[in-house]
């Protein structure tokens, strides 16, 4: 259960080495015979239904979180995802027919799908719902890992270029749930006993440490680096596959990426399940809590005592979905390309299929402009804009889909840029002619 993200304009912008990442074959079609990938961030965030400024209210100069407002704003169900990269080394060699990159880059992303009603519980409380079973379960994972892949691009012909490309995915740690767990809280109308019907399964990896309800440690850093991590236990690997067809004007491609990727979780695991029913008196424990005899660690003694989940250290796998795009830019002038790009998410909670539309125009040799307009689930209407500079063989690309965010930041629900850098040397050898023939 995890998340892919790509944005909707770098894959576009195939003489960059940032395109390489959405598809192998763009390898042959770098400005350098050498490129240096440098560091470069990737973020893309997305949440349903709920702004910054939703959930934050100011009083007397302060923001204020307003958990009594949240349930007014979800749906039954509501979604949140976040997909981090950070892309740390890379490079290519360019040749006549075959090309070659390799690179380094941590992934660290995570999804949630949860019910209004965990929301309502534990903003309002459970009084609400007397005489009612709601679920309260939310699903989703949070997962980080290392990622180095080595691919290459070959020249079918002079216009038709195959690319490929293995990846070894090294976990740092992992946090999940089952898909289809539940857990049915029922409130009675007498004595408000609390009833919790379990069917869940949490998977964890590096993640947590628990010793009981009363001792649960979670230590997950999404920016998390550690060279003991790159070659750890906790590993896998991945494929992508690509094409890029160049006709004059008109430049095509299509990839495929995370082909058959998982990875096997097997040191530093922790299982936890929760199932069957079970029940205890909430009134018998607010009056024990009322009594100054007794302490809140005895109710949370009563607590632990039925609602304990097993234990065990089983290795797990978890699977990650493919990406695919197919795309195409025509050359109106020598400085203005056009194109449009689709791309589908495979996601294993919520899968989305994407839609782009560019243009780009060279204002200098030096620096490239260019915006685009793209539809996705929940947001129909998004304006991106995107910059290139090169400065001798530097090259520098900033680029968001939402461009209306970077002013807007606290009253949006979505967000995604990427900042990335390379150097390029060495001009690629020119296609000479020979008695009229190439």
């Amino acid at each position: 259960m995890t998340l892919s993200a790509q944005d909707l304009t770098t894959p576009m912008l195939t003489h960059t080495w940032q395109s390489t990442f959405s598809n192998p074959a763009l390898y042959g079609q770098q400005p350098g015979q050498i490129t240096i990938g440098l560091p470069g961030v990737s973020n893309d965030l997305a949440a349903e239904n709920i702004t910054y400024n939703e959930l934050l209210y100011t009083e007397n100069g302060r923001r204020i979180l307003d958990l009594n407002s949240l349930p007014d704003l979800l749906s039954e169900r509501n979604g949140i995802r976040n997909d981090f990269t950070l892309e740390t080394i890379g490079a290519s060699l360019r040749g006549d027919r075959l090309s070659a990159g390799v690179y380094h880059r941590l992934r660290a992303f995570g999804e949630a799908d949860y019910p209004k009603t965990l929301v309502q519980v534990i903003a309002q409380g459970n009084a609400q719902f007397i005489g009612q079973s709601v679920e309260i379960a939310p699903l989703g994972f949070a997962t980080s890992y290392h990622e180095i892949a080595l691919g290459a691009s070959y020249a079918i012909t002079d216009n038709i270029h195959f690319g490929a490309r293995i990846k070894y995915l090294s976990g740092i740690a992992d946090l999940r749930t089952t898909l289809d767990g539940s857990l049915q809280l029922s409130t009675g109308e007498e004595n408000f006993a609390l009833t919790l019907d379990q069917d869940l399964t949490i998977n964890t990896a590096g993640t947590i440490d628990y010793n009981g309800l009363d001792d649960i440690n979670v230590n997950y850093d999404l920016n998390r680096i550690e060279t003991d991590d790159l070659f750890s236990d906790n590993n896998g690997l991945a494929f992508d596959l690509g094409l890029f067809a160049d006709f004059g004007p008109l430049h095509l491609q299509a990839a495929a990426n995370d082909l058959g990727a998982r990875i096997d979780w097997s040191n530093d695991v922790s299982n936890l399940r929760l199932e069957g029913i079970d029940e205890f008196s909430g009134l018998d424990i607010l009056e024990q809590l009322l009594q100054d005899s007794v302490s809140f660690a005895g109710a949370i003694d009563s607590l632990r005592a039925q609602f304990e989940p097993a234990e065990d250290n089983n290795a797990y796998r978890s699977d990650l979905p493919s990406t695919y795009l197919i795309g195409g830019e025509y050359d109106v002038t020598e400085r203005l390309t056009a194109g449009v790009l689709l791309v589908h998410y495979n996601r294993t909670i919520n899968s989305e299929t994407a839609f782009a539309i560019n243009a780009r125009y060279e204002v200098i040799e030096q620096l490239t402009v260019g915006l685009n307009f793209n539809s996705r689930r929940g947001a129909a209407a998004n304006l991106g804009m995107h910059l290139l500079a090169n400065i001798g063989p530097v090259n520098l690309l900033a680029t968001t889909d939402n461009l209306l965010t970077v002013f807007r930041q606290k009253d949006s629900s979505r967000a995604a840029v990427r900042l990335g850098a390379a150097l390029s040397f060495g001009a690629p050898k020119a296609k000479k002619k020979v008695e009229g023939k190439e």
